[in-house]
C-alpha cells in the first residue's frame, strides 16, 4: 500500500513532467501495477446506477466499474474521441438506411461473481433507461430513437414482456432498431447506461447501493457522502478488455470536504488527484502558479466545458424576452471571468455556445458588452424600459459553494448597476444537478430565475453537445433535467431532428449554427467561458493524462509509483 510521500518526494520531478504536459500525451507512462489510488472529491457521486449518473467525473469512475458495448480508448490524443469496442467485438454493423445496428459480444466476459455477461443482461440495462419515474437522473437520448410514441414503453418494471425494439437472438448478439437515423449511435453506446444489468440482480432505485461490476473492480465499501473503496474484480479478464490497464490494487476515493481544504490535502501529498475535476480554487491557484516546481504539476487544459447561467423563462419577469436580454447587456463579462479564476484558470470569454473544437462553432455576439466587456448599461437599461421594469425587480439566482457561487456573486454586483437586485441561494452540491437546479419542481418552488450552471458534451459532437440543453424532448420533469429553460420551441426542435437525415456534413454545420444562433435570440443562455481548469497532478501518479473525450483526467489508466 502506497505511503503518503515525504516533501522531498513531492518535489522529484518525473521525466516528462512539467505545465500542460498531460495535455495531448501521457506522464509518467509506466506498466507498474499494485498499490493504491487515493482519489478526493468535495461532492458526493451523483449515482453509482450507471443508468442514473450524469456527472462526468463519475462517468469517469464508472470507467473502473463496469464495461459498455463501446468505449472510449485509453488515448491522449484526437483518437481518444473515437469509440472503440470494448463488450463489443467491433463497432456496431449498420444497415442501409442506418435504423438497425448490430452488436456482437465478446466470448467470455464475466461479473464480479463470476457469471457471464449476456446480450439480454444488455438489453435488460437499456430498457432501465425508460423506467424515469423509478431511476430518473442520467441521459435518456435512447428514449426517443428507441420508443414507440403511440405505445410509449414505461420501462421493465411496469412492462415485463421489453421493450420491442432491442432484440437479442443469442447470448452474444443484441439488434438496435432505430425510430430514425443517428450516425452517432457508437456514442451512445459508450455511455454508462448501457452497461450490463442483469434482471436478476436488478433492484431497481436501490441498486446504485450494490452494482454488479463487469469492469476490472468492483464496490468494496461506499459510505455515502464520506468514502468510496473499490477492489479488485476477480474475474475481470484482461485478455477480454482493450480499454483498462487496471494498474492500481486498491482505488479509495475520500468524499465530503470543503474545496479548499481539498486543495490543500491534495497539494501536501494527502490524495493523489482530485476526481471530481473542479480544479484548484483561487488560494491554491496562487500558491501553486507562483512556485514553480508545484507549477511544474499541473495542467490547463480546455475542458470542452462551457460555463453559463441559465435565464429561466418559466420564472417572472424573466417570461419577458426584454428582461432575459437586459441580463444579457448588463454582464460584467470580465469580473464574471475573474470569478472563474481569470484567463489562466477561468476560461476564455465566450458569447456563443459550442467550444471551439467543434465543426460548427462560430462567431456570434448578439448581446455585444461593450468595448471593454464590462456590459452596455445603456442597452440593458433600454430592455427594462421595454418590459415597463424602468426601475429593476428582485429575483433570485440558484449557485453551489465554490466557483459557482463566486460566479453568481459577481453576476449580482454586475447587474445591480441597472437595478436588478439578485438574491443568492446555495443549493445542496451532491443534488445541484439532479434534484436541485436539475428539477424543474425546485426551479418554480424556489422562483430560481436564473441559475449557475455549467455543460460538457455527453458525446463529443454537436448533437452531443447541444440536444439536452436544448431539445422539448429533453425535458426531464423528474429530476435530472438539463434542458433547465425547459426549452420546447419548435424551430430549434425541427433543425435538430434534420441534422440527423443529413449526409453532406457541410450542411449539417449549417443547420447547427442555426440551431445555434435560435437558441442566443431568444436570451436564456448566458454564455460565461468556454472552460479551462487547473489540475494538479502528485508526480508519482503514473499514466496521467487528459482524456479528450471529458476533459478531465481518466482515471482508469492511471498507476501509482510507490
Amino acid at each position: 500500500m502506497s505511503t503518503i510521500p515525504t516533501d522531498a518526494d513531492r518535489r522529484t520531478a518525473r521525466a516528462g513532467a512539467g505545465w500542460n504536459a498531460a495535455v495531448g500525451a501521457v506522464v509518467n507512462p509506466s506498466r507498474r501495477r499494485g498499490g493504491t489510488l487515493r482519489l478526493a472529491s468535495s461532492a458526493d457521486v451523483d449515482s453509482l446506477d450507471p443508468a442514473r449518473t450524469y456527472y462526468v467525473w463519475v462517468w469517469l469512475l464508472q470507467r473502473l466499474l463496469n464495461r459498455t458495448l463501446m468505449a472510449y480508448p485509453t488515448e491522449a490524443g484526437p483518437e481518444g474521441l473515437t469509440p472503440v469496442p470494448d463488450l463489443a467485438e467491433a463497432p456496431g454493423e449498420v444497415s442501409a438506411d442506418g435504423l438497425t445496428w448490430t452488436y456482437r459480444l465478446r466470448p467470455d466476459v464475466r461479473y464480479e461473481n463470476g457469471r457471464k455477461v449476456r446480450a439480454a443482461d444488455i438489453r435488460h440495462a437499456v430498457q432501465r433507461v425508460f423506467a424515469q419515474d423509478v431511476l430518473p437522473g442520467g441521459p435518456t437520448y435512447l428514449i426517443p430513437l428507441l420508443d414507440d410514441p403511440a405505445r410509449p414503453y414505461p420501462g421493465p418494471y411496469r412492462d415485463p414482456d421489453g421493450l420491442p425494439a432491442v432484440h437479442t437472438p443469442d447470448d452474444r448478439t443484441i439488434v438496435f432498431r432505430l425510430r430514425s437515423p443517428f450516425p452517432d449511435f457508437d456514442h451512445l453506446m459508450a455511455q454508462p447506461c448501457t452497461a450490463p444489468v442483469p434482471q436478476w440482480a436488478d433492484t431497481g432505485a436501490r441498486y446504485g447501493e450494490a452494482p454488479l461490476c463487469s469492469g476490472p473492480y468492483r464496490v468494496a465499501e461506499y459510505r455515502a457522502g464520506s468514502r468510496l473503496r473499490l477492489e479488485r474484480n476477480p474475474h475481470w479478464d484482461p485478455a477480454t478488455d482493450p480499454i483498462r490497464p487496471a494498474l492500481p490494487d486498491r482505488v479509495e476515493l475520500t468524499i465530503g470536504m470543503g474545496v479548499d481544504e481539498l486543495d490543500d490535502r491534495l497539494i501536501a501529498g494527502e490524495f493523489d488527484i482530485n476526481l471530481e475535476g473542479r480544479g484548484l480554487q483561487h488560494a491554491a491557484q496562487r500558491r501553486v502558479l507562483a512556485d514553480p516546481l508545484l507549477r511544474a504539476n499541473t495542467d490547463n487544459p480546455e475542458t470542452n466545458f462551457l460555463q453559463y447561467i441559465s435565464i429561466q423563462p418559466q420564472i417572472p419577469p424573466f417570461n419577458d424576452i426584454h428582461v432575459r436580454r437586459a441580463i444579457q447587456f448588463a454582464a460584467d463579462r470580465v469580473a464574471l471571468q475573474e470569478a472563474r479564476g481569470g484567463p489562466i484558470t477561468g476560461g476564455d470569454i465566450t458569447t456563443v455556445l459550442f467550444p471551439p473544437r467543434l465543426a460548427a462553432h462560430q462567431d456570434l455576439d448578439l448581446y455585444p458588452a461593450g468595448p471593454d466587456l464590462r456590459g452596455d448599461l445603456d442597452a440593458a437599461r433600454a430592455e427594462l424600459a421595454r418590459a415597463g421594469l424602468p426601475d429593476g425587480f428582485s429575483a433570485v439566482i440558484g449557485t453551489q459553494r465554490g466557483k459557482f457561487r463566486l460566479v453568481a456573486d459577481a453576476l449580482a454586483e454586475s447587474v445591480a448597476r441597472v437595478g436588478i437586485r439578485l438574491s443568492v441561494m446555495e443549493l445542496d452540491v451532491a443534488t445541484y444537478f439532479s434534484q436541485g437546479v436539475g428539477s424543474p419542481a425546485t426551479i418554480r418552488d424556489r422562483s430560481l430565475g436564473l441559475v449557475v450552471t455549467d455543460w460538457g458534451a455527453d458525446f463529443p459532437t454537436e448533437y452531443g453537445f447541444l440536444t439536452p440543453l436544448v431539445h422539448g424532448e429533453q425535458i426531464k420533469p423528474a429530476g435530472g433535467n438539463w434542458n433547465l429553460a425547459e426549452l420546447d420551441d419548435p424551430t430549434i426542435n425541427t433543425l435538430i431532428d434534420s441534422t440527423l437525415t443529413c449526409s453532406d456534413p457541410h450542411q449539417r454545420v449549417e443547420l447547427w449554427r442555426k440551431v445555434e444562433r435560435r437558441v442566443l435570440e431568444l436570451a436564456v443562455f448566458l454564455p460565461l467561458v468556454h472552460d479551462k481548469t487547473l489540475h494538479y497532478r502528485n508526480p508519482w501518479v503514473t499514466n496521467v493524462y487528459v482524456h479528450p473525450a471529458f476533459g478531465l483526467y481518466d482515471v482508469q489508466a492511471m498507476g501509482v509509483d510507490s
